[in-house]
């Protein structure tokens, strides 16, 4: 009996494990912080950037956010949506990400539409905190 456990326990240790699973991506896992003034990170720290085509900001109020941070529990900046002075939007991606931000802006900028997100302007998330849930939303894999 005992000679039995200890080759079940020599085998088990033996065996290779298989692959402990990667944790899969879950975009709605991230923080979202806001900021009341428009947000440019230096030039070295941005690994990609774009801009929201067909999207304009509405006329927005003194305590609107005019930008809207997007990290992890680590509070590690992955993307951030700001806003310009002409109310066009841009999303810089900061950080790594499994999927392509690039192919996922239409769907996101289809939600805002279908969110009526230029509707929002007196909620406290206000424009840009609805394009943020809405990005999040696609960046799914």
């Amino acid at each position: 009996m005992i000679f039995q456990i200890l080759w079940v326990f020599a085998v088990l240790t033996l065996v290779p494990v298989q692959s402990i699973a990667e944790p899969v991506f879950d975009p709605l896992l991230l923080n979202i912080r806001m900021s009341s003034t428009p947000l440019h990170p230096p030039a070295e720290l941005v690994k990609q950037r774009w801009t929201l085509e067909g999207y304009r900001l509405g006329r927005l109020g003194p305590q609107a956010p005019r930008a809207a941070i997007i990290e992890d529990d680590a509070r590690q900046r992955l993307l951030i949506l700001s806003s310009t002075d002409e109310g066009t939007v841009l999303v810089y991606r900061m950080g790594d990400l499994p999927v392509d931000v690039a192919q996922r802006l239409p769907q996101a900028l289809a939600c805002s539409r279908t969110r009526q997100c230029q509707n929002k302007r007196n909620d406290p998330a206000g424009e840009i905190g609805c394009l943020s849930l809405c990005l999040l939303e696609h960046l799914t894999e």
